[in-house]
């Protein structure tokens, strides 16, 4: 009987453990998946950041195109159309 205890606290202790580290692993998973969210946003920051450096330069109807262009392709429609 004695020995039968023993070897349910040993099974508890192992799932206790066995569970902390599920807990630990989960953690690491959420916070590495934060930060390639946030490498994504650099990512697409430094993308504007070129395509908006490309936009200033050439003749004022250069710039008043790709302004357009830029204008058309971030518009989001309202309504029928």
């Amino acid at each position: 009987m004695f020995s039968l205890i023993r070897r349910l606290l040993r099974k508890a202790i192992s799932f206790d453990a066995l569970s902390e580290r599920v807990t630990h692993l989960e953690n690491t998973i959420v916070r590495l998946e934060k930060i390639a969210d946030e490498n994504d946003s650099l990512w697409q920051f430094l993308d504007e950041q070129k395509e908006m450096e490309s936009v200033f330069m050439g003749s004022a109807e250069e710039f008043e195109e790709e302004f357009t262009d830029i204008i058309i392709r971030n518009m989001k429609p309202h309504g029928d159309a």
